[in-house]
């Protein structure tokens, strides 16, 4: 068997530089002298982690190293192994401790109580200190921290804290019944997050009970896990309001980690009602992302991304300014990869023309990307050419950038068939936009357009443009 298949080459498979080091250093101090067979064993494997060879060594190699032809070497390998392990256990707990990990000071608090160390757990006590929004497991802190509380009221128990006492017991009561909730509403937000993702079956009906029969908790965290929460469940526009009302009315009190999961939850729900064909929640969507923006979210690390961004500057230059916009793209390239960071700008600065109506700027700015660049965003390049070809009149380029481009989403696998439509329909559409074409168009032919154009008919890529250039083609031909 080669190493890393086994426990213990697992174990170091899983350690960095600095655990590697940390872990040398605990071997020395807690093993008989630097050469005793357990420290070999650890050089070993060191050695081999250290040169990448833990897939392809084997554990013959250990027991020849460490016991040349010994016929006990199995059983003695095993041994070892096991000690070296435990030794690797003590040391990873050890450092955990060192970290005030959570539930490190959860075990030390049960350690008091048990031994009934009343000067040691009012050291505890006092040294609390306690954030529902930023500490790691919040909730769950805060009921042991309770609990504790109780048990030292309980150790230093007289005639006449009794009240206290109960007191005590009753805010260990209700800080359990937050952590409870709280875990409740994450847990079932996952099942429903998993079922739906991988298309399984799960009955709705506990969870809505639940849901329904639960009151409205004055704990700000419990309440807006409740809201997500009811809005995965019912997809109403309803709950997707109460949602956003909430977490915007309280946005400087979250957490980074509540930024990173809710931004996505909401713009979720606004992009597919988009896809359903309310165009309206265009509006809805900018007004969001220009909330994140003013509040200085949009660009936090985990919430920014350059899909998310290049929407909202999407998003701005039609119901914003144009200098916001050269101010988003400013901003924006402090914290865009290196390896996107020249194709990002190219494809804003073509926006910002297209925008000005100055298109041979923009064709320029987007024919600047090198085509290797272009695949993080290939939709959106592709897009902007064949708009400038438009516009430019340019019937052949245009032409064939719109059969590049449907051959393109043909051999793509990674993008859903929902996107490729999507595009489609707009490749489809272009062929009506230019002047020269619009004059041959049939009174069917511009009637199917227009039908396409309707809000009840299906959403596709730049509908609304296409909708505005077609109204202007009208204009120019009537």
């Amino acid at each position: 068997m080669v190493l890393n298949q086994t426990t213990l080459g697992e174990l170091y498979q899983s350690l960095n530089q600095e655990e590697m080091k940390g872990l040398e250093l605990y071997l020395q101090k807690n093993t008989v002298g630097k050469q005793n067979i357990l420290f070999l064993l650890h050089k070993l494997m060191a050695q081999a982690k250290l040169e990448a060879m833990l897939a392809k060594l084997d554990t013959d190699y250990i027991k020849a190293e460490l016991f040349g032809g010994d016929q006990k070497s199995v059983s003695k390998l095993t041994t070892y192994n096991n000690l070296l392990i435990n030794h690797i256990k003590d040391y990873l707990i050890l450092s955990k401790v060192k970290e005030k990990n959570i539930y490190t000071e959860i075990l030390w608090g049960e350690i008091l109580i048990e031994r009934a160390l009343k000067r040691n757990l009012l050291l505890k006590l006092t040294n609390f200190k306690y954030d529902l929004y930023i500490d790691e497991y919040a909730l769950l802190k805060k009921f042991f921290h309770d609990r504790e509380n109780f048990f030292y009221t309980y150790l230093t128990r007289t005639k006449k804290n009794h009240i206290t006492l109960f007191n005590n017991l009753k805010l260990q009561a209700e800080s359990f019944k937050n952590y409870v909730q709280w875990y409740m509403f994450e847990t079932y937000y996952s099942l429903l997050s998993f079922s739906k993702s991988n298309n399984l079956k799960m009955d709705l009906e506990e969870i809505n009970v639940y849901v329904k029969n639960i009151m409205p908790s004055n704990n700000k965290l419990i309440r807006l896990n409740q809201l997500n929460l009811n809005l995965e469940l019912n997809q109403t526009s309803e709950a997707y309001y109460e949602l956003k009302r909430f977490f915007s009315e309280n946005i400087s009190l979250w957490s980074q980690e509540v930024y990173i999961q809710l931004v996505p939850v909401l713009i979720n729900y606004i992009q597919i009602q988009i896809y359903k064909g309310n165009e309206n929640m265009e509006k809805e969507n900018y007004t969001f992302l220009s909330l994140l923006d003013k509040t200085k979210i949009i660009l936090k690390p985990g919430v920014f991304t350059i899909v998310r961004i290049a929407n909202f500057i999407r998003l701005e230059l039609i119901f914003g300014t144009i200098e916001r916009v050269e101010q988003l793209l400013d901003e924006s390239l402090k914290v865009v990869s290196p390896a996107q960071k020249d194709s990002f700008q190219y494809l804003i600065e073509s926006r910002i023309g297209f925008a000005k109506k100055d298109y041979k700027v923009s064709l320029r700015k987007i024919s600047t990307i090198n085509p290797s660049d272009s695949i993080y965003y290939f939709p959106q390049y592709k897009i902007m050419l064949i708009k400038n070809y438009i516009m430019l009149a340019d019937i052949d380029r245009l032409m064939a950038e719109r059969e590049n481009f449907y051959k393109y989403l043909n051999n793509q696998k990674n993008i859903q068939e929902d996107e490729k439509r999507r595009h489609k329909l707009f490749i489809k559409y272009t062929e009506y936009l230019t002047n020269a074409r619009y004059e041959y168009l049939t009174d069917y032919m511009k009637k199917r357009i227009e039908n396409a154009l309707l809000q009840t008919s299906p959403y596709f890529s730049e509908k609304q443009w296409v909708r505005e250039r077609w109204e202007e083609l009208r204009i120019l031909n009537s």
